[in-house]
């Protein structure tokens, strides 16, 4: 299989996961040839679109590839169905495959022109929920609409660490607030939920709770601590003893932020919220604790806290071993491939060092 990867970057490399994973799987012949060509990285370059357009229309005629995968376009790219219908017409009529791990809705964050376009030109797209998501997909005109996890890279995450037996927090959460329209009570899905569950916490803990975050909405919160490095979010966590968190977009079936992987692989208990079918993807996971309201999630605060630090470290070991087996970015992304091969091509995917397409 040769596989052309279009990863949304604002500089070379930035998809460190993705990356990683397809780079491993052209390591081990699952691809026969393999490329990136970063298309925000390459308009900006040329500074022209039309440029651009034409560029990545060659390159891709010059790789000639099976699949391009292409990532979380927007207008900030501008595709149409004319252009996609070129780039699938190259002579290796390759098949198009979407993935689009961001979460839109009806009335806020709805999706624009050019990812409803890809949607629709895609052989097969893959999506980070389901639900009115899915249905979102289908209206744009996605022929198949498969479901895929969120993932952590194991470059910055989930390194290999001797737990403490002291931490700086109790909890910490770390999440951004936006207000819609730059009013203060205006939040985006989920907000309110995110924000009562961060003062529920600061009520009953006090300074050993701490929100790393940045927007709007923590305004004036004193246990707000500002933006924190997106890197720097594993030792953070590492120094509590859980991370807790509400995902914003709540209503999205099996939707979840890359947060909730990053946390789990950090080593620590981590407590989220419920969302639809939680039930069937996550279920029994140690050391994850699923809250259906933020008064839950002091309640399990508590019940964390009332454990012997062995037990504490038992749940953050337990939730990190199941990260690093169903959600480390290499295990999502070969997973992928493998539904692309048996799918579009009607094949197994090939083994390491074993035939490719």
């Amino acid at each position: 299989m040769r596989w052309f990867y279009i990863p949304n970057e604002n500089t070379e490399g930035d998809q460190i996961g993705p990356r990683m994973a397809f780079e491993k799987l052209y390591r081990e012949g699952v691809f026969s040839a393999y490329t990136a060509y970063s298309y925000l990285v390459r308009q900006n370059a040329l500074g022209n679109h039309h440029d651009a357009l034409n560029e990545l229309l060659e390159s891709a005629r010059a790789f000639a590839p099976n699949v391009i995968f292409i990532q979380h376009p927007s207008n900030r790219y501008p595709m149409d169905k004319g252009f996609l219908q070129q780039l699938k017409s190259i002579p290796s009529q390759p098949k198009l495959v979407l993935y689009e791990e961001d979460p839109y809705g009806y009335l806020v964050k709805r999706m624009d022109a050019t990812v409803i376009a890809v949607l629709s030109q895609s052989d097969i797209c893959f999506l980070g929920g389901t639900g009115y998501l899915a249905d979102m997909a289908h209206s744009a005109g996605a022929k198949k609409i498969r479901f895929a996890l969120h993932s952590y890279d194991s470059h910055r995450f989930g390194t290999p660490w001797q737990p403490t037996t002291t931490r700086r927090y109790d909890a910490i959460m770390i999440a951004n607030l936006p207000c819609l329209k730059r009013i203060p009570w205006l939040h985006v899905p989920g907000g309110r939920s995110r924000k009562n569950t961060a003062r529920g916490l600061y009520k009953f803990l006090g300074d050993r709770f701490a929100v790393y975050g940045g927007d709007l909405g923590w305004q004036g919160e004193p246990y707000c601590k500002g933006k924190i490095r997106y890197d720097e979010q594993g030792t953070a966590i590492r120094d509590a003893w859980m991370s807790v968190n509400w995902g914003q977009y709540d209503g999205i079936a099996m939707y979840t932020s890359d947060r909730f992987p990053i946390s789990l692989a950090c080593g620590v208990p981590h407590i989220t919220n419920y969302q639809p079918g939680y039930e069937h993807v996550f279920a029994n996971i140690p050391g994850l604790f699923v809250i259906k309201s933020p008064r839950e999630a002091v309640d399990v605060a508590l019940y964390i806290l009332s454990l012997t630090v062995e037990q504490r470290n038992e749940l953050g070991f337990q939730a990190a071993e199941y990260a690093r087996q169903h959600l480390e970015v290499t295990v999502v992304y070969a997973n992928m491939v493998s539904v692309i091969h048996e799918q579009l091509f009607g094949c197994h995917a090939p083994s390491a060092q074993g035939e490719s397409l």
